[in-house]
């Protein structure tokens, strides 16, 4: 029983999400969950996890792309600031985000859990999101996930990708 106990949770590690193994630096850390919190505090923990999710999946996995995907010239609105300069500087954008607190603490916290590869995909894979109350132009090529908080997620829609 025991035996058949530890394989479960081993096999569920493993495959978790496919994350490779390792851990991001302080300043990369501070970096997405600073995205996470200006993105989705209003929508508590679950909604944090959902954009570390999509950045997640962005980035195929792997940690070492997280950040690249974060500050990705139009991924994240809250990070435009940093994307009209030539030599970017988030420590505004990261003392904003430290200002909520524990819900910043709890971002960090939720990074430290997908560092381990244990991070559930609350998005069930989705690379898109956008707030309840628009309706942006790209939606049209997606497919409808789920709604976390004040906002629907999406993937790419396969129809279309197995058309091509």
């Amino acid at each position: 029983m025991r035996m058949t106990l530890f394989i479960f949770v081993l096999a569920i590690t493993v495959s978790a999400f496919g994350v490779q193994a390792g851990h991001l630096s302080e300043y990369d850390r501070q970096i997405v969950a600073s995205c996470m919190v200006l993105k989705a505090a209003c929508d508590g923990a679950e909604g944090m996890q959902a954009v570390l999710n999509v950045i997640l999946t962005r980035a195929n996995g792997y940690l070492h792309q997280l950040v690249g995907q974060t500050i990705k010239h139009g991924a994240f609105s809250c990070m435009s600031s940093v994307w009209k300069t030539s030599s970017p500087n988030y420590s505004p954008l990261i003392r904003r985000a430290q200002e909520h607190g524990k819900t910043y603490e709890k971002a960090l916290q939720l990074i430290g859990i997908m560092e381990r590869g244990l991070l559930w995909d609350n998005t069930y894979g989705a690379t898109h999101y956008h707030a309840t109350y628009i309706r942006p132009y790209w939606v049209s090529d997606m497919s409808y996930i789920t709604t976390i908080g004040g906002h629907h997620f999406h993937s790419e829609d396969r129809r279309r990708l197995a058309s091509r």
